[in-house]
């Protein structure tokens, strides 16, 4: 699954363990569904606000995160 999506071994056994991906754990083996990457990426995919224009000079100087 790992080569298949482009992401880390690591992080889809994180995934795994904290059960945020569907599979199905036969014995010692997990078996992952092609699409359980994408449906995980499509559930958890953060859009961006829309923009209204240019900020002013006072918005522009807001915190830092």
């Amino acid at each position: 699954m790992a080569r298949h999506s482009g992401w880390s071994v690591k992080a889809i056994r994180k995934l795994l363990a904290e059960r945020r991906i569907r599979h199905l754990k036969r014995g010692n083996r997990y078996l992952i569904p092609q699409n359980a990457i994408n449906e995980f990426l499509v559930a958890n995919m953060v859009e961006p606000e829309p923009s209204e224009g240019l900020q002013g000079a006072d918005d522009a100087q807001g915190s830092l995160l």
